[in-house]
């Protein structure tokens, strides 16, 4: 099902032994150091080098590609999820010990609460953020433009603060029909005055999906996506103000998914 919601990614190629600076037509700037790419054996890469690329700025693409902006269970406020990956011939390549690369963007409002995160992809059901510890490798930039990050990774990038700094949290589970299952669906939770996505993730004991730590007071829409079968396809949305209607910190929001065709899916998540 995600891999039917995916967006296509910007494609070039530059030179690992001169470097480059390039800019896609979203508005990303990504500048390449000369030699500051290893191949698996420690090796610089040197030569033709093929760099992917996307800027995910809309909560309906994070949905899209099951990104959702949260660490550890909390929520965070995204100022841009970025996708970084540089490859040589087959091989995927990495930043050398004590080089970064640069990334620059436009934002109408750039925040200067923003700190640095990467994407941890260890599990494949459960997409992480985790904040940067590098010692002074990454970093966020902001200016009256908008942001430039400065990265000792590659792959998944995000600049973010945590949307719950204070204030109380709650439990949000949806209820699904029994035959809606983390086989065939997945739920988020969308904020509609934030940033903000969070994964809803199935509990076998309960049979329903949740989301844990998640900020109170806010309005938000619980949207499940489902597929069955060869090509039938299943909407379901439901519009909540987070932490009203809860029962022992628990809010549990119904869902009744209806049929629905993939490009109407696609249209509803631009919508978001």
């Amino acid at each position: 099902m995600k891999r039917l919601l995916r967006k296509d990614n910007f494609l070039d190629s530059v030179d690992a032994t001169t470097g480059s600076t390039f800019q896609t037509s979203k508005g990303l700037t990504v500048i390449v150091l000369p030699m500051s790419l290893q191949l698996s054996n420690g090796q610089l890469a040197t030569g033709k080098i093929h760099v992917e690329t996307m800027l995910i700025r809309q909560r309906g693409d994070m949905v899209r590609l099951d990104k959702p902006t949260t660490s550890f269970g909390r929520v965070l406020i995204s100022g841009g999820e970025i996708f970084v990956r540089i490859r040589k011939d087959n091989e995927e390549l990495s930043l050398a010990p004590g080089k970064t690369i640069y990334i620059r963007y436009n934002d109408s409002s750039p925040s200067s609460l923003m700190k640095l995160f990467y994407g941890d992809e260890s599990n494949p059901e459960r997409f992480n953020w985790v904040s940067s510890t590098s010692n002074g490798y990454g970093a966020v930039g902001v200016n009256s433009q908008g942001y430039e990050l400065v990265s000792d990774r590659l792959r998944w990038i995000n600049c973010d603060y945590f949307a719950d700094s204070s204030g109380s949290r709650v439990n949000v589970t949806a209820s699904l029909p029994t035959d809606y299952t983390n086989a065939n669906t997945s739920v988020y939770l969308v904020f509609k005055d934030i940033k903000s996505v969070a994964g809803m993730y199935g509990d076998a004991a309960s049979r329903k999906f949740y989301s844990s730590k998640v900020p109170s007071g806010k309005v938000a829409v619980v949207v499940s996506i489902t597929k069955k079968g060869t090509n039938s396809y299943y909407l379901g949305h439901e519009t909540i103000t987070t932490g009203q209607t809860s029962l022992n910190g628990t809010q549990v929001v119904p869902l009744k998914p209806q049929p629905t065709s993939l490009s109407d899916i696609k249209a509803y998540l631009n919508t978001l």
